[in-house]
């Protein structure tokens, strides 16, 4: 596959390292980051913000991922569109507001993605659960397989763990 016909990429990590299992986002953006892979632009954040619908608009794709209080273990890999029913807290957007904001302001939104990994522990403090490690090391291994798809169709068939009835979900 040459490079013009390579997907151009966004990896949006959100959460919080100071809140333990909170962090996974931006960790498994920074592992990804260290790939040093050409096609994907990375970025992590505490949260979604309203000015990331601007910085999505030059993106074929984006995989958001985030921990999760109610994902299967370990993880779970969603298509998700654009939501008109905006809603935000201070300044902090959900991904499918984020989607939609684009989609106004462009006129299209790339297709999206929630790779959301299983957390166990929320207090303050610094450093992941042992379950939360294991899940973050598989999801980093899903999430680069993926990632050398050549079509969103392709992305969509991605198979993800099965543990506990997990699988493919469109919302």
């Amino acid at each position: 596959m040459t490079a013009s016909e390579r997907l151009r990429v966004y990896v949006w990590g959100i959460g919080n390292p100071g809140r333990r299992d909170d962090g996974l986002g931006i960790e498994l953006v920074r592992r990804i980051e260290e790939r040093g892979l050409d096609f994907l632009h990375c970025e992590a954040n505490y949260q979604l913000n309203i000015e990331d619908a601007y910085d999505i608009a030059g993106a074929d794709v984006v995989v958001f991922i985030d921990a999760s209080m109610e994902a299967c273990a370990p993880y779970e890999f969603t298509r998700i569109m654009p939501s008109r029913n905006i809603s935000f807290t201070t300044h902090a957007l959900d991904a499918e507001s984020v989607l939609a904001l684009c989609e106004e302001i462009n006129g299209s939104s790339p297709a999206a993605f929630m790779l959301a990994v299983r957390g166990y522990e929320w207090e303050l403090g610094e450093g992941l659960s042992k379950e939360a490690a294991d899940g973050l090391e598989r999801a980093t291994g899903f999430l680069l397989r993926v990632l050398g798809e050549s079509s969103v169709e392709k992305m969509e068939k991605a198979e993800t763990a099965r543990h506990s009835g997990c699988r493919l979900t469109e919302h």
